[in-house]
């Protein structure tokens, strides 16, 4: 009979796989004579029992498969493991298996808190790290609760930066297996960590220490004192103190709390020189056993000293997992970044971008707009670098709202949370209610409408016109008058599209509020708060930054325009290099030499690859059939008709201003969190992402279902 759960005195060499590394590890400290907290491992049986009862295993591959993952975006993989993690919250463990596990934990943690932690087989080799990437919980009690924690961990095992982790390393990422720890939550006075070689300092072993659990340490919550030894002598190089000293305090029922130190305690350093001798001891013990330089987490209590875990320390993918760890951004990151972004970065991005508007580039001569140029690209870049450096992290205020509601509610739909976050006020649905209001003009206006079709505009719209282009026209997307014009008057010819309103939005916002214990409502509308702003600069921010490369493209265009002449044909406009451009501004006899586009990817001719159906991802609730447009350059977005299917790479939210005229969307970028989700899910249209190759496999003129409770596109080419 296939072993479900094995108490540490129990472990077996033979034993390895199925109770992960961290189990095994803590098996071998045992016997090398250390103390260590009474454990119990439950194990990778369990796991696969539990899949394959409950048809969760399938469920998985399933969602695995909807596109391949060296394929996905961190959107992407961010609601794979949203839909799974909600499968794993919904489906409980059989009584059958529960029933065995139960029997273990009552044998040994009646009324004792415990920590419930991942144990993968492959997890925290002399290869690979996956510190931190899988779930821990501190001081749980009482058998139903472990047993619900043994779950979370098991759903951890899915988490997005664990899968893009094992995907870096080239790992099986389907068939990933979990084993799970329970141990003995011991409440130590003083906790830390040993790096018994330092990455900074081969010569040296780094102690860090705190009072109060380690807990506080290993997330980042409390700044440790630190000490430099030296691994042969054993001898203190160096010393830091912290700023000061917090801890990290078991709570009577459960869970865990931050707490100022006490006066006495907060001047108290939490080792002596006998204790940090003793511990550089068990580092170079551990090490010499191991064959490796250790991690080593350790609490001490009492005056008795208890290893943790150790694990090898990993140097080749450490920079790599920092990034993955990134994802997981606590809520006083957010916090601090969100006071960043809209106080400092989006002012001085409206700023940058202001100024630009303020040059005249016409006015200069070549080699000045060769310089302007070169300017324009530089600040574009370093925006651009600070995009990706400190607004993306910020989407994970949706994150980890969606995953907090999720956890609490446990709805069916995994992204039930997501009616809270829509009608924050988005930058590019206050542009589509202008441009909406413009419409309704002409619309409830025959003779007017008729008027500029023919090309007279009274002085009134003029106005209009020139307003709205003073407030967006800086975006890129809609830069001139005709083409406004154009889009206007395409939106009047149907009826209004108008952002439906959420029915059930205030009892959605009670069930999530009611989730949580009366003391803990502060923090849940403190999340919700969070959620809401990412959500609404994740849009916003990318108009900011389109602001900022409209401009930049401006000077291009200028520069283009004067080298017309130069070039036999009308390609100059999509298709000469940046360098050639300024190699031609600054030498007034240099032909540009134009990059020639393949004429099977400029037609699509031989590249069109028919399916009937595809699977994407489910992104904006509906069903709709209508007539595909494929977008392979904004400037054809003008061309898009009323109820067309609009298919393309992706919706960035400079573009979004055509998504009321659409009736549903597919992209081949995927996610949830992407900017034509959000929009898509603002006025109800039905939209799949997650499209290989959408814009290749789909052609104009297709009939188009978009299944977006599915997630599948079917295609009926006439």
């Amino acid at each position: 009979m296939k072993e479900l759960v094995i108490p540490m005195e129990n472990i077996q060499e033979e034993h390895r796989d199925l109770i992960g590394s961290k189990a095994f590890s803590l098996h071998s400290i045992f016997h090398i004579g250390f103390n260590v907290p009474s454990y119990i491992c439950i194990t990778t049986n369990a796991y696969e029992r539990y899949l394959n009862s409950s048809s969760l295993k399938g469920r998985i591959i399933l969602e695995l498969s909807r596109k391949d993952i060296s394929d996905m975006r961190w959107e992407e993989m961010w609601d794979t493991s949203l839909r799974i993690r909600n499968m794993f919250l919904n489906t409980p463990i059989p009584n059958s298996l529960a029933s065995d596990i139960r029997k273990y934990i009552a044998e040994r943690f009646t009324d004792t808190p415990v920590v419930v932690r991942s144990s993968a087989p492959g997890e925290d080799s002399s290869q690979t790290s996956f510190a931190g990437l899988h779930e821990s919980y501190v001081n749980i009690r009482g058998t139903e609760a472990i047993l619900e924690h043994i779950r979370l961990v098991w759903a951890s095992l899915w988490s997005d930066a664990a899968i893009l982790y094992r995907k870096e390393l080239g790992l099986d990422i389907k068939h990933s297996k979990m084993a799970v720890l329970v141990q003995e939550l011991i409440a130590g006075d003083v906790s830390g960590i040993i790096f018994s070689s330092s990455p900074e300092n081969k010569e040296q072993l780094v102690i860090e220490a705190i009072h109060g659990l380690n807990k506080g340490l290993v997330d980042g919550d409390i700044e440790p004192d630190r000490w430099s030894i030296d691994r042969r002598t054993a001898s203190i190089d160096q010393y830091s103190s912290p700023s000061g000293r917090n801890r990290i305090v078991h709570l009577r029922d459960s869970g865990t709390s931050l707490e100022s130190s006490s006066d006495e305690l907060s001047r108290t350093v939490p080792l002596d020189e006998t204790e940090i001798h003793r511990l550089h001891s068990i580092a170079m013990e551990l090490e010499s056993s191991f064959g490796h330089p250790q991690d080593i987490e350790w609490t001490k209590k009492d005056n008795e000293l208890y290893i943790l875990q150790s694990r090898p320390i990993t140097t080749a993918d450490d920079e790599e997992k920092l990034w993955y760890l990134s994802l997981r951004r606590n809520m006083n990151n957010l916090k601090q970044l969100r006071l960043k972004i809209e106080n400092e970065l989006i002012p001085e991005m409206i700023e940058d971008a202001r100024i630009l508007g303020s040059v005249d580039t016409g006015s200069m001569n070549n080699e000045e707009l060769a310089g302007e140029i070169i300017r324009r690209k530089e600040l574009y870049d370093n925006w651009d670098k600070r995009y990706t450096d400190e607004f993306i992290p910020f989407a994970h205020g949706m994150r980890l709202f969606g995953q907090v509601y999720n956890d609490m509610v446990r709805p069916s739909d995994p992204y039930e949370f997501m009616g809270l976050l829509s009608g924050s006020g988005l930058l590019s649905i206050k542009r589509n209610k202008r441009l909406g209001q413009m419409a309704d003009i002409l619309r409830t206006d025959p003779s007017r409408f008729d008027k500029i079709m023919a090309g007279s505009i009274d002085d009134s719209f003029e106005k209009e016109i020139d307003t709205f282009l003073e407030d967006f026209g800086h975006s890129g997307s809609i830069g001139n008058r005709d083409e406004l014009l154009k889009l206007i008057t395409e939106m009047a010819s149907r009826p209004e599209k108008k952002i439906p309103v959420e029915s059930g939005h205030s009892d959605v916002e009670e069930k999530f509020f009611s989730s949580f214990p009366e003391k803990d409502r502060a923090f849940a509308e403190e999340l919700l708060d969070i959620g809401r702003i990412s959500y609404r600069l994740r849009d916003d921010d990318n108009i900011y930054l389109g602001r900022i490369e409209h401009q930049y493209l401006l000077s291009l265009d200028e520069a283009k325009r004067r080298l017309a002449d130069r070039i036999e044909g009308p390609e100059i406009s999509n298709d000469i290099e940046l360098q050639e451009i300024l190699k031609a501004l600054n030498n007034e006899t240099y032909v540009p030499v134009i990059s020639k586009m393949d004429e099977n990817k400029k037609t699509g001719s031989d590249s069109k690859l028919f399916k009937r159906q595809i699977q994407g991802q489910p992104a904006g609730k509906g069903l709709v059939t209508g007539i595909a447009h494929v977008i392979d350059d904004n400037k054809e977005l003008f061309n898009v008709r009323s109820g067309e299917i609009l298919v393309c790479d992706a919706i960035d939210p400079n573009m979004t201003f055509i998504v009321p005229i659409v009736s549903g969307i597919v992209e081949r970028r995927g996610g949830m969190l992407i900017h034509g989700a959000i929009i898509a899910r603002e006025y109800g249209i039905p939209c799949v992402t997650g499209i290989p190759d959408a814009t290749m496999v789909i052609m104009n003129g297709d009939e188009v279902t978009v299944d977006g409770y599915l997630g599948i596109v079917t295609i009926k080419r006439k």
